[in-house]
Parts: C-alpha cells; structure tokens; sequence
C-alpha cells in the first residue's frame, strides 16, 4: 500500500489503510525467520525503524483531529524506535566517513582517514556482536531481543486501536477531511518555519538537527496529502527529501565529531585527527549552507497560505473524484477488479 491519503475514499479509511500497512510491514521486517542470520535481522531493524518514522509522521497529522490517538501512537512508536537504534547509528557513522572521504576524493588520498574507518568499524563490529548476543529473537528480555520484543509488542498494541480508528463515525466528509489534514500538516509546516529561523540565527548542531526533523515530517506529509496534486506536490516533496538527506549526513559527522573528540588517541594520529577535522568543517559547512537556502524556498509561504492550500486541492480533488449525479457508487469488490 502507498504512503498516501486518497482524497475520494473516506478520511478514516485512508488513515486505516496507510498506518496498518506500515504495522504489518514493520512487524515482517521484525520477524525475519528462524533461520535467517544476524545480517538479516539487522537489516529489518533498519527497515522497522523508517516504518516508525512513518507511522509517527501519520499520527503527527492526526494531531489536531484525535490528540488521543496522536499521543498514544506518536509515543508508543517513539520509544520502540528508540530501542533499535544502537547498531545503525554505529553504522551510519561509517556512511558518513565514506560521504566526507567521497567529497574530498580528488585532493584527499584514499586511505587519508583509513585509521578513522577501522575505529568506527570495530565499534559497530562490536556493538552488532553485543546485541546479536543479548536475547532471544525476538525475546523480550534485555539487550536487541529485547528490544525487538518490545518493539514488536508495541506494533501489536497499536493495531486495534487503529482498526478502531473513526472519524465522523466513519462518514465520509470531504470538507472536514480537508480541514483536518490542512490543520495537521500545516502545523508541522509552521514548526519546520521556525525551526528554520532559529538555525539561521543560532548556527548551532542540535538546531540543524531540530530543522531536519521538522522537514522530515513536513517531507511525510506532503507524500500523504500528494494525491490531491502528485504533479504540483511532488517537487516540494523532492525538495523535502533531499533537504532531510542533506541535515541527516549534517548529523552523523556531528556525532563523528564528538565521538572523536570524546577518545581522540583512538581514532589516529594528530595528523589524521586535523585533517578530519578540517573536513568535517567544510563538508558541514556545505550541507548546511545548501539546506538552509533550500529550506527558505520550500517554507517560503506563510503558515495559513500553505493551509489553505493543502485544503483547496483536497477538496477540488475529491469533487472531481466523486461520481456524476445519478451515477451508482462502485461497490467495494469493484476496487480488486483489473480492466
């Protein structure tokens, strides 16, 4: 199923039909077989965690529409998310190392940060071993067994709560739906704004952070709400992804940063260490310089234009979707039938 809402079916049904095929999704990446190895698992891990993300970008939408479902599903798959993260982000680091040395490639010599890629590799090396170790899978005692247990439990937990999920008794009301999904996403479109004024002004990591998650969101939204204009909605999206990408690397060498600085004689010599250094500022300087003015033209509307934008094309996609006066509704088994 799509990661998307479509304006002619009703509002609940859509948010049924997008959030529990990202549970069934995520609970399959969870459960890999008995057979499959310690690669496998990890890589579902992977796959789980973008399922969350996904699920709590839809129950961010929902926020102004059910605050109870938001804080029930946006917190429950917070923390089970929170729990897979050890192994990828040890790994994500040495992605980022590879960008910086792939950025560099004609004026840095290849094996320049070899020393760097061996200490980050022997980190994850051994946080992968620690967890492959730590439980039964999926388990629900302590280290990764445990955590995809609880991970797994919390998938559980939520799916009868959004097979119950209605909205306007299950009517289907294009206007309210309209007004329900402009209002949620221009929310988060309005802290992506300010989050973006606030890294212009302060320059600092964590804000870079708080404006890359702002626009992760914002990025979700416009893939759910694009049905009510793919041909007009999908550059903002585009320009949402790649600005999120560009932050999300901005991240990671953050972290290679501190994590040097935490055990510097660990990772090479003084030589190694200024020249990663030097790197880091300026590929960092890039990747933020770049998203910042990507950023002022993607939020460049204010809150209550972009609002009501979202609102009209819903709503001008739905009337164009619905049947002519007179005309029968197509029955539901009509959906599964291919011309």
């Amino acid at each position: 199923m799509a990661y998307e809402i479509r304006p002619a079916r009703p509002l609940d049904a859509e948010i049924r039909k997008v959030a529990l095929a990202q549970i069934e999704r995520a609970l399959a990446d969870l459960r890999p077989g008995e057979d499959a190895g310690d690669a496998a698992l990890h890589a579902g891990i992977h796959e789980a965690r973008k399922r969350f993300k996904k699920l709590r970008g839809l129950a961010r939408l929902l926020e102004p529409a059910d605050r109870g479902f938001y804080e029930a599903l946006n917190g429950g798959f917070r923390d089970a998310a929170r729990g897979l993260s050890a192994v990828r982000d040890k790994a994500a680091l040495i992605e980022a190392l590879d960008d910086l040395s792939a950025s560099f490639a004609e004026t840095v010599a290849a094996d320049a940060l070899a020393s760097v890629r061996e200490r980050l590799v022997a980190e994850r090396d051994a946080a992968a071993a620690g967890a492959a170790g730590s439980g039964p899978r999926p388990g629900t005692g302590s280290g990764l067994g445990g955590e995809v247990g609880r991970a797994i439990a919390a998938l559980e937990v939520a799916r009868p709560r959004v097979e119950a999920f209605q909205i306007g008794g299950g009517r289907a009301d294009p206007k309210k739906a309209a007004r329900l999904l402009a209002s949620g996403a221009a929310r988060t479109y309005n802290r992506a704004r300010k989050a973006l004024r606030r890294a212009e002004r302060t320059r600092e990591a964590e804000d870079f952070h708080e404006l890359r998650k702002r626009v992760k969101y914002h990025w979700m939204h416009l893939r759910l709400v694009a049905p009510a204009w793919p041909e007009g909605l999908r550059p903002a999206e585009d320009l949402a992804k790649a600005i999120a990408d560009d932050l999300g690397r901005d991240h990671d060498l953050s972290v290679l940063r501190g994590e040097v600085r935490a055990d510097p004689e660990a990772f090479g010599s003084e030589d190694t260490l200024a020249l990663l250094l030097a790197l880091l500022d300026r590929r960092q300087s890039e990747l933020r310089e770049k998203s910042l003015g990507a950023a002022r033209r993607l939020l460049v509307d204010g809150r209550k234009a972009f609002e009501r934008r979202v609102d009209r094309l819903y709503r001008q996609t739905a009337r164009e979707a619905a049947p002519p006066d007179g005309m029968p509704a197509e029955t539901p088994a009509a959906e599964g039938r291919v011309a």
